[in-house]
């Protein structure tokens, strides 16, 4: 089986890859490397509901198309067909149908590819979000949908198609970098979510603009809309917990990774170990410098035995500014550049980390250090060369899916 990845930056095999996303009836996603924390029950249990309710009303569905095919009037549907009063029906709608037409499906396909889609992406946004913030997501998405059809179109629409779009816009916007494992045919093969989904997306935009066909795209492009910006806004506002590599750090490092690059070409690189200053640096040997270094020295320290390391993290690197380098007790040290990557504060991190490296050689787990390191200057400061050191090195000492996770991002330099 060959195995082949697609990553973030769009190689020269895009073009076979793009034509194998347009054939939906062999290719779909059937897993993330997204680690989840606890078991997602509620998208196990919606996944549960949608299939239990398609196989109670499958027969109707069935006579309903053929009511359909046969162009029978459709109050007359309505007597006897009664379940497609729980669609949804813009130019008359109720309530609860803006709920009912989340659970209910056109046929067997319909509902295999929305499970799938729901099954790959709603269980890490489940992680994030919680359980019960979750389920009141996907409704709402579901809903906004439904509205955001209704706005132009007068057909009715039933499917959860609106809602899994509502998650993977989340999705997209809180893991941007995870690989998706996708089945075509009888291969496999993986891409990372922002392509995958940002091609999802076009592809809706370019259907909707070419009339539809029977397909409610404005219903799924509302509610990957609708996702993507709760994402956001829950990250920007914190009531999610941030990850070093969402939409917003991913944003955040661009003007990160420029003011680093400005840095570079004043002379300046993070993992050379001379004494050199940055520009504009004290130099370490004047009683002034010394006299404005020790408090800072002792307000990190006092946030770091009070566990506040947002704190600490915010005086170490006003700390930097005075001279690259500081460097502080050797856990300490690891807390602060832990924090510093938390915070999608990569160019510093990275300098925390080499400190680290440089200084306390004979640390046992050094190779772990190494891994971030790598990973960092990888996939966020555009530091190949550098990388490449630090993961080899690290890979002889490295098993099991640390080695792999190491091997993995030296393919993706590499490509």
């Amino acid at each position: 089986m060959n195995h082949e990845r697609f990553g973030t930056y769009l190689p020269l095999r895009t073009l076979k890859w793009l034509i194998r996303l347009f054939d939906p009836m062999f290719i779909f996603p059937i897993r993330t490397d997204r680690r989840i924390r606890s078991t997602p029950w509620v998208n196990y249990a919606l996944i549960s509901v949608n299939v239990l309710i398609f196989l109670f009303t499958e027969r109707e569905i069935i006579e309903f198309h053929s009511l359909a095919e046969q162009g029978t009037p459709i109050h007359e549907a309505f007597i006897r067909v009664p379940l497609i009063r729980f669609f949804l029906w813009p130019d008359d709608a109720y309530l609860f149908q803006y709920f009912t037409y989340q659970f209910l499906h056109a046929g067997k396909l319909h509902l295999f590819f929305n499970m799938v889609f729901l099954y790959v992406f709603g269980s890490g946004v489940e992680d994030r979000l919680g359980k019960l913030g979750y389920f009141f997501f996907y409704l709402a998405a579901g809903v906004f949908a439904g509205i955001g059809h209704g706005s132009i179109y007068d057909t009715p629409i039933l499917g959860a198609s609106g809602s899994i779009a509502g998650v993977t816009g989340a999705y997209l916007a809180m893991f941007p970098l995870s690989y998706v494992t996708i089945f075509y045919i009888f291969d496999t093969f993986e891409v990372s979510s922002i392509v995958l989904i940002s091609f999802r997306v076009a592809q809706d935009m370019l259907f909707q603009l070419m009339g539809g066909a029977g397909v409610a795209y404005l219903a799924h492009l509302a509610g990957y809309a609708l996702g993507f910006v709760v994402g956001m806004s829950l990250l920007v506002s914190r009531f999610v917990p941030r990850e070093p590599y969402d939409m917003l750090a991913l944003l955040e490092h661009r003007r990160r990774r420029a003011h680093f690059r400005r840095l570079a070409q004043g002379g300046f690189h993070a993992w050379e170990t001379s004494s050199k200053s940055m520009p504009g640096q004290a130099d370490g040997s004047s009683a002034k410098f010394q006299e404005r270094l020790m408090p800072l020295r002792a307000q990190v320290n006092e946030a770091l035995v009070e566990r506040n390391l947002p704190e600490a993290a915010r005086h170490y690197v006003r700390m930097l500014a005075l001279n690259s380098r500081q460097v502080m007790g050797q856990q300490q040290q690891l807390d602060l550049a832990s924090q510093l990557m938390s915070e999608s504060r990569y160019d510093t991190a990275a300098t925390a980390y080499e400190l680290f490296l440089d200084t306390y050689k004979s640390y046992p787990q050094r190779q772990q250090v190494q891994l971030i390191l790598g990973l960092i200057y990888a996939r966020h400061l555009d530091q190949a060369t550098r990388a490449k050191s630090l993961l080899a090195e690290a890979m002889l000492h490295l098993d099991g899916d640390d080695r792999q996770l190491a091997a993995k991002v030296l393919g993706e330099i590499e490509e």
